[in-house]
């Protein structure tokens, strides 16, 4: 069994309060932006590539820096994903926002589709279940919405 350190980030608009999420072209379903963590690289470091070369979005991560101000942001949570070989990828999830809510999207080559989705759009979409529980937890703690 090998374990896979990888990092992601659930983006939030503020503005329309929809979730980005990229179609994943093994598994068929929208999931979050991300990836494996690169040597040599933080898990908010990959989190941030990641969503870029999947989405061409540039986005911060927002949470809580604790307690030291040079200390990295706490991540929403850590998943294990297993892998039917048996391998799991560890993945650090992140909240974050775009930094420009009008900047275009960029398809990659690791998924087929990419959106923005509000919180009912996900209810007919095929998504892991974590993404809504995901969603609403960032939605209700960070922007208010219940």
């Amino acid at each position: 069994m090998k374990r896979h350190f990888c990092a992601s980030a659930f983006v939030i608009n503020p503005d329309t309060k929809k979730i980005l999420l990229v179609k994943h072209h093994l598994w068929d379903k929208w999931v979050q932006p991300g990836g494996h963590i690169e040597d040599d690289e933080t898990p908010e470091e990959a989190a941030i590539r990641e969503v870029f070369e999947e989405t061409g979005l540039k986005v911060s991560l927002i949470g809580e820096r604790f307690p030291r101000e040079d200390d990295m942001i706490r991540p929403l949570g850590i998943q294990c994903n297993r892998k039917e070989n048996g391998d799991k990828h560890i993945d650090i999830i992140y909240a974050a926002m775009p930094n420009n809510t009008e900047a275009e999207l960029v398809i990659s080559n690791e998924s087929y589709d990419i959106g923005w989705f509000s919180r009912k759009e996900l209810e007919n979409l095929p998504v892991f279940p974590d993404v809504k529980i995901t969603m609403d937890y960032i939605l209700r703690e960070y922007f208010k919405v219940n």
